[in-house]
């Protein structure tokens, strides 16, 4: 068995500053990708920062011509807000048809996104959009 680290970051900054400090750190917040690859002993991480709980990276925000989605939120709000489906329907409904209950439940955007895997719903809707990813240092993508 392998040693891990657990931390529950209050903020992004605490979460940056604790991943830093990590010798082999990783993000969970859903945990649909970390999980399982740590239970098949793919991955030992050092440490685990748990973002889930951090309020500025849960939410929906829909201006005249801006959808703002932030990364831990789950996949079971994207598909039941109104203001999604007002914006981009097709997010909704994308949303709703990922995995099963518990996965939407527990999964974020965030984390299939920053997972990057080419068979995922979000990374493609990505491109299609024009969307683009803010992070804590900058901005990828766009149209």
């Amino acid at each position: 068995m392998y040693e891990t680290t657990y931390h529950r970051a209050s903020s992004v900054d605490e979460a940056v500053a604790l991943f830093g400090k990590g010798k082999e750190a990783r993000f969970l917040s859903g945990g649909q990708t970390l999980l399982p690859v740590m239970k098949q002993r793919l991955a030992a991480p050092s440490d685990v920062i748990d973002v889930a709980r951090i309020k500025e990276l849960v939410g929906i925000e829909a201006s005249a011509d801006t959808l703002t989605i932030k990364a831990a939120t789950t996949h079971c709000d994207v598909a039941q807000s109104d203001a999604v489906r007002k914006s981009i329907a097709a997010i909704a409904d994308l949303a709703s048809m990922i995995g099963d209950p518990a996965v939407r439940h527990r999964g974020t955007i965030g984390g299939s996104i920053a997972n990057n895997d080419p068979a995922a719903d979000y990374p493609a809707a990505v491109l299609a959009l024009g969307a683009t990813i803010k992070t804590n240092r900058r901005s990828i993508g766009g149209a």
